[in-house]
């Protein structure tokens, strides 16, 4: 698996986070204490997006009801939700930050036919 280029480092301030999409897959990149994170940016509650959610230290918040996820490991810490978010490898090459999503992490394609 190779890293995708998403972002250049300096267009992410300290407490930030941005919405990227990285092989079909729709990742938010979070920038805490000077590292960069990256996990999915749908909540596994809801589906909602994460990208308007509020980022407390290494937390996201939920815009929808409150669920929070820790950035750096995707972990669910607070309901209603009760399943992590998938994290992503990053790296920082070239004054780019990186992510990497595997073929797993991709959304299921929509099937169609009879109900």
């Amino acid at each position: 698996m190779t890293y995708t280029p998403v972002m250049p480092i300096a267009s992410l301030a300290e407490g930030q986070t941005a919405l990227v999409k990285v092989n079909e897959v729709e990742v938010l990149v979070c920038h805490v204490e000077g590292q960069f994170y990256a996990i999915h940016a749908q909540c596994s509650h809801a589906r909602q997006s994460l990208a308007a959610g509020k980022l407390r230290g290494h937390q996201i918040a939920c815009p929808l009801h409150g669920a929070r996820f820790d950035v750096r490991t995707g972990a669910c810490l607070a309901a209603p939700a009760q399943k992590p978010v998938a994290s992503f490898p990053v790296m920082l090459e070239g004054g780019k930050v990186c992510v990497q999503v595997g073929e797993v992490d991709r959304p299921p394609k929509p099937k169609f036919g009879p109900i």
